[in-house]
């Protein structure tokens, strides 16, 4: 999924990679995030590899990868308190406010990944430079996100940091619509086989970074994270249950 005009990360190019991935996604679970579930698998299929990562809620991650037959990496996007922290390959929420370093040693306790979002944007909820710096030092950080395609810049100021602390970076979409999942993505040269392969394979990667973020649907109905109603077209078969 090449995207003309995008601006290629020129740290990460040793290698020739082909296993597109975006760790950064969202559902209508997250509760500020539209798109149901039959829409973000139809966009997703042309990635290989996808994060959903929506705000403290799992319950799309496991109805994307077992009913839609998608390549998912479940994930949670936590509000620490301190500005917002992903967690890749989680198996347990992450309880909100923990403060950042608890809730990294919280994703880390679970042989998660520690991920980053928009750490220098001022306009999201980001952890800000020092913070930044902070959990880089304490080694508590896996994986920074140098591109968010709600920026339209690359955050080079992430992406310094991380070069000095040999901390691998990545692109991602933040799609809170279909449409601009995979809008920015990251390059690998192979599926990971479990979480540490991830970080080993972002080293040696690219990361392609392409500005996106369309109006999202305006509803009157506000979903809850982790309390949230199916949508009709979303119903699990009576196998699956609502987690």
């Amino acid at each position: 999924m090449r995207t003309l005009g995008s601006e290629v990360g020129s740290k990460q190019r040793s290698k020739v990679a082909s296993i597109r991935i975006d760790l950064h996604t969202h559902t209508y679970r997250s509760g500020d995030a539209k798109t149901p579930l039959g829409e973000f698998a139809a966009r997703a299929a042309l990635l290989d590899l996808v994060a959903v990562t929506d705000h403290h809620d799992f319950w799309a991650a496991t109805a994307l990868r077992e009913r839609f037959d998608l390549a998912v990496i479940q994930g949670e996007e936590i509000n620490t308190g301190e500005g917002e922290i992903i967690g890749l390959y989680l198996t347990s929420l992450v309880p909100r406010l923990l403060g950042l370093e608890n809730t990294c040693r919280n994703i880390r306790n679970q042989h998660g990944l520690v991920y980053v979002p928009h750490p220098t944007d001022s306009l999201r909820k980001a952890i800000g430079v020092k913070n930044l710096i902070r959990i880089c030092e304490a080694r508590l950080v896996d994986i920074i996100e140098v591109g968010n395609s709600k920026s339209e810049l690359v955050d080079h100021t992430a992406e310094s940091i991380a070069n000095s602390f040999g901390i691998p970076v990545a692109a991602a979409s933040d799609a809170h619509t279909a449409m601009a999942i995979g809008s920015s993505y990251s390059t690998i040269a192979r599926l990971p086989e479990k979480a540490t392969d991830l970080v080993e394979l972002l080293s040696t990667g690219h990361f392609h970074h392409q500005p996106c973020d369309p109006a999202r649907e305006t509803s009157d109905t506000f979903i809850v994270p982790g309390t949230a109603t199916l949508a009709s077209t979303d119903r699990p078969s009576p196998s699956t249950s609502q987690g």
